[in-house]
């Protein structure tokens, strides 16, 4: 049969040929979300793809990858484009990098780039692995890093989220604190953020969210004093152990310039242990524990993977699966 094209696609949902080439390109403004989602159905279903990534992918002559991060000012994105570049010189490959700066609109920008620029493959650090730019990629030229789609349509590479962090909470319950908070960004279905406050429920069996803490994005201490405030009310209360689990480094920062603002400190007045460990954590004392996460070792991996597949030559997209890679518990005195 022959494959699809962008009047076939066109025909089966009664648009136009321009239509469908806007939704490809990410252009939606005039657009209903009826529309949108036949198209993604349909695309999904067709295993449709541009007739020039196509050809590229076909003659396997182009050994330059693009890359797109949700955000670089993340610190587990440079260890990860470390992993990933690293491999790139070791097989040959050239790599091309584009940023989204958490923005969903620029990510579809992104990538739809790197597809006419006609690269042999991509990895994505996604903003939003379930956005309807992930119906028109392929299996087989596609690997995703961290955050982790409900579909499962593309190979993904994750680290042991709800394991490591249970294993660690549940070291803190058998110090007995009379109540432990975990302390994440707004939780958004964003894959990370879920998956390691279901570590956290596993280990303390808490039910609901009453020992869940948000703290707003670019939190401003100055000027909003929200996190501040439930803070201050936990740590308010006599004659109670308390402890916090933090999702990630930077939402450990928020914590610290809280507890610090209110003159409270670890590991006296409140347990801490938080995911991910960065070198600023060691010159900390007592020392935090932590998660750590091999985020070189991700990247190491993305590139490995998409080199096979690249270089395989299969004809059909292979069933998309997870990779975990482990993580290491390093135990302080922060608890």
């Amino acid at each position: 049969m022959n494959k699809f094209t962008i009047k076939d696609i066109a025909k089966l949902a009664n648009v136009s040929t321009a239509t469908v080439s806007y939704f490809l390109n990410g252009n939606y403004a005039k657009m209903s979300i009826n529309t949108r989602r036949k198209l993604a159905d349909i695309i999904s279903k067709t295993n449709y793809l541009p007739s020039t990534t196509a050809r590229n992918l076909a003659k396997n002559e182009n050994k330059t990858i693009g890359v797109s991060v949700a955000d670089i000012t993340n610190p587990f994105t440079s260890p990860v484009i470390s992993g990933i570049s690293e491999r790139c010189e070791q097989y040959g490959y050239k790599m091309v990098f584009t940023n989204s700066n958490n923005d969903e609109r620029r990510e579809i920008e992104n990538i739809n780039r790197l597809r006419q620029e006609e690269v042999a493959g991509l990895i994505i650090d996604p903003v939003n692995p379930d956005g309807d730019i992930y119906n028109q990629l392929s299996n087989l030229y596609t690997v995703i890093v961290d955050r982790q789609s409900k579909r499962n349509l593309i190979d993904t590479i994750v680290t042991d989220n709800t394991k490591s962090v249970s294993e660690m909470t549940a070291k803190m319950v058998q110090k007995d604190y009379d109540d432990l908070y975990f302390i994440s960004w707004p939780l958004d279905e964003v894959s990370t953020r879920i998956h390691r406050y279901t570590g956290f429920q596993q280990a303390t069996h808490y039910a609901g969210d009453d020992h869940l803490l948000i703290v707003p994005y670019n939190y401003d201490l100055t000027t909003d004093t929200s996190f501040k405030d439930e803070v201050s009310q936990i740590l308010g209360q006599t004659n109670k152990k308390i402890g916090f689990f933090t999702m990630n480094s930077r939402v450990l920062q928020e914590l610290l310039k809280v507890t610090q603002s209110l003159a409270y400190n670890y590991a006296s007045d409140f347990g801490v242990a938080t995911y991910e460990e960065f070198e600023w954590m060691q010159l900390m004392r007592p020392g935090i524990s932590c998660i750590r996460q091999d985020s070189f070792a991700i990247g190491y991996s993305a590139m490995e993977m998409l080199k096979n597949k690249i270089e395989s030559k299969l004809t059909s997209e292979p069933k998309a699966k997870i990779k975990v890679i482990p993580t290491k518990e390093i135990i302080r005195e922060s608890f």
